[in-house]
């Protein structure tokens, strides 16, 4: 089905959604010194099962795929069958893809990504682990085969292993890396984890903004958004009086997909439209801090914006 942003979303079948919602928590944020995102240890080791599937052709187009039958696994494994040339991917990123889904038992063609003219942004970390474990670590421009084990598909009753041949096309920021600028006096003190998640703390003194401010915490030198984009985001945001957890994109595990001019977002979140404004004409890469006024139902609240790609 169509997401809130109007693009069709990979269904995996039986294998679970790969972009999904989360409930809002407060933030968190962990003592380690290293992003925990980026540890390979995670992914998914390659395998006998994976190691048999074969595919062949240009990256990005149509492969020919060749897998002996029954193919099964009882633990999910991965193969790069062929490794790109970019930088690696990992958990927290969203990154583009073409995928095939065959029967593990028939080795039929279950799904395909090819023919639509369009990519697909999967979202490491969101929904089905074991996809998201397949794909951690490599390159971009890769082709990998991932072997999804019955337990690890999602689905109840399956009996058959999952197999997906996936091409990774293109990552988006993990989190914003832009030139650090100097913190505005009187705005909302930030602190970030290893992750890049936020930490946000309200000033004592004063009361819930009454007009929009901006800072820019982090310049970035990426694509410019511009009204009508489609914006990859993290982002938080506090409610002034409660210091409660209002948004977060942070919590569902993966970066939210938006629509700068409607509001509508992956995660379901009908973001408000005067904090997204701030963010035209900002480039990817920023990181954005928005004191926004009460609006509908979305209370005054401070927020920090990462701006990760423009689809």
């Amino acid at each position: 089905m169509p997401n809130a942003t109007g693009r069709r979303a990979p269904a995996l079948g039986r294998i679970a959604a790969v972009i999904g919602a989360a409930g809002l928590v407060a933030v968190a944020l962990t003592a380690c010194s290293t992003d925990p995102n980026t540890d390979c240890g995670t992914a998914l080791p390659s395998g006998k099962a994976s190691q048999l599937v074969e595919a062949t052709g240009k990256i990005g187009s149509k492969p020919k795929i060749t897998v002996p039958t029954p193919l099964d696994t009882t633990k999910s494994e991965r193969s790069i069958i062929t490794e790109g040339t970019g930088e690696q991917v990992h958990k927290g990123q969203v990154v583009e893809i073409q995928y095939t889904i065959l029967d593990g038992k028939t080795g039929q063609v279950q799904q395909t990504s090819y023919g639509s003219g369009d990519t697909y942004p999967l979202a490491l970390g969101s929904g089905n682990a074991a996809l998201s474990k397949g794909l951690q670590c490599a390159p971009v421009g890769s082709r990998v085969a991932v072997v999804i084990s019955p337990k690890d598909a999602g689905g109840s009753g399956a009996t058959s292993s999952g197999v997906l041949v996936v091409d990774i096309l293109k990552a988006y920021l993990a989190k914003a890396d832009g030139a650090v600028r100097p913190s505005v006096s009187g705005f909302p003190t930030v602190v970030l984890a290893p992750t890049g998640q936020p930490g946000i703390t309200i000033p004592s003194s004063g009361g819930a903004p009454k007009k929009l401010r901006t800072e820019e915490l982090k310049a970035g030198d990426g694509a410019t958004v511009k009204k009508d984009s489609i914006a990859v985001l993290q982002y938080t945001a506090v409610g002034w009086e409660n210091k409660n957890v209002v948004f977060s994109s942070w919590q569902s595990g993966s970066p939210d997909i938006v629509s700068i001019g409607t509001g509508q977002s992956q995660l379901n979140q009908a973001l408000p439209q005067s904090v997204l404004g701030q963010l035209v004409g900002k480039k990817v890469g920023s990181q954005v801090v928005v004191e926004a006024p009460a609006e509908g139902q979305v209370p005054a609240a401070a927020w920090v914006v990462d701006i990760l790609g423009v689809r």
